[in-house]
């Protein structure tokens, strides 16, 4: 399960994203981030030191994560398990989730930390390059949240989906039930 890091540490990050479709600051997952991550890495031309660094925080990056998943993995059998007993307490799950929240919360601050200090090892023209390449992230987010302008132009219908044409089915806009 993939979940969205819900921090700054998504906005700084999703400058290592280059390449890929922006997504607002919020909806950015730190796990995708880090596989294209070589990217940016290459384009900063990090001396031996950064780049000694940028490894070590990378790698502490991807255990966080790890550790992450594992957890979840865990708390979605302890759930599974919880919901299948017969006097199941909703109160008691929902400790489950608070618990999940708040290691999730000290994770962030945690990864943000990370990328923070290679941050301060770079110099003023590498900052500089990153902080364009979030500014461009960031400026291509459309106003509606992760909708893309071109979805953003297509007329909505009711119900749970859009009409699309060229597909089987009638290929038109249903009416709305009577009721």
């Amino acid at each position: 399960m993939k979940y969205p890091i819900k921090s700054c540490l998504a906005a700084v990050l999703s400058c290592l994203c280059v390449h890929a479709r922006a997504l607002p600051a919020m909806d950015v997952q730190v796990d995708v981030l880090l596989s294209q991550s070589a990217d940016m890495k290459q384009a900063l031309h990090l001396t031996p030191n950064q780049q000694t660094l940028w490894r070590q925080a990378e790698a502490k990056m991807r255990n966080i994560i790890d550790e992450r998943r594992h957890r979840r993995e865990r708390l979605q059998d302890a759930l599974k398990q919880g919901l299948g007993k017969p006097n199941a307490e909703l109160r008691d799950l929902s400790k489950l989730y608070d618990d999940e929240a708040d290691a999730s919360l000290r994770e962030d601050r945690q990864l943000r930390e990370l990328f923070l200090t290679v941050n301060d090892a770079l110099d003023d023209g590498q900052r500089q390059a990153v902080l364009l390449a979030l500014n461009d992230q960031l400026q291509r987010v459309p106003d509606k949240g992760c909708e893309s302008a071109r979805d953003s132009e297509q007329p909505h219908t009711r119900g749970m989906g859009r009409q699309r044409g060229g597909g089987s089915g009638g290929g038109g806009q249903q009416p709305p039930p009577q009721q």
